[in-house]
């Protein structure tokens, strides 16, 4: 991949990661199936939910896992065999399968992560995840469309659909954000004053979210 804008691939189509569904199906079941779920819903949560996910976040991670930014030995070994097409493809296609979310396991656990997620934890502590992650709720934000100008909506784009993911999982990412294993900024300070009861909260709301 060629570099650009901050290490990323200069190639204005794959940047946005538009790429061909039903090509994009094929490369899924050759290569992604296995772990991820032919429609992108895993059964295990281990493995990441990508039906219904954001197509440039989809082809972000790939990029990352590809060139290192992101590591994992089992992703790295498989998008090497990727081109920059295929992750493109591969990527539209998941955006489009129905996400199917887990059932709530601890109602009052979910309901306190809705709170978090949509308030925030602790006075000051933590901003809402909503602010980021929930596109009605980013419109509804004066506050979050000045930060959008900002920092470029390019950048929110890549910003992942939460929704529906396995709670496992995405406690497991938490961790991995707040002990630096992840490497981004805002979200490594944001796990850093997540509980553990928080994290665990936030997920247990969002994995029974359609």
């Amino acid at each position: 991949m060629s570099a650009g804008v901050a290490g990323r691939p200069t190639d204005p189509t794959y940047g946005t990661a538009v790429g061909n569904p039903e090509r994009g199906k094929h490369v899924a079941e050759a290569t992604c199936a296995a772990c991820h779920g032919a429609d992108g819903n895993s059964t295990d949560p281990k493995f990441p939910k990508l039906a219904g996910q954001n197509p440039a976040y989809l082809y972000w991670q790939l990029w990352a896992f590809k060139t290192g930014g992101r590591r994992s030995d089992v992703m790295a070994g498989i998008v090497a065999k990727l081109s920059d097409a295929d992750a493109a493809d591969a990527a539209s296609y998941y955006a489009k399968q129905t996400t199917r979310p887990d059932s709530i396991k601890d109602k009052a656990l979910a309901s306190v992560g809705e709170r978090i997620y949509f308030a925030g934890a602790g006075p000051g502590m933590a901003p809402p995840c909503a602010m980021c992650h929930d596109p009605a709720t980013r419109q509804r934000m004066p506050m979050m469309m000045g930060m959008m100008g900002m920092m470029g909506r390019g950048m929110m784009a890549d910003v992942p659909k939460l929704t529906g993911q396995h709670a496992g999982y995405i406690v497991d990412q938490l961790n991995r954000f707040a002990a630096g294993e992840r490497q981004a900024t805002m979200m490594g300070r944001i796990a850093g004053v997540l509980t553990e009861t928080d994290k665990k909260a936030v997920a247990e709301y969002l994995s029974s979210v359609p």
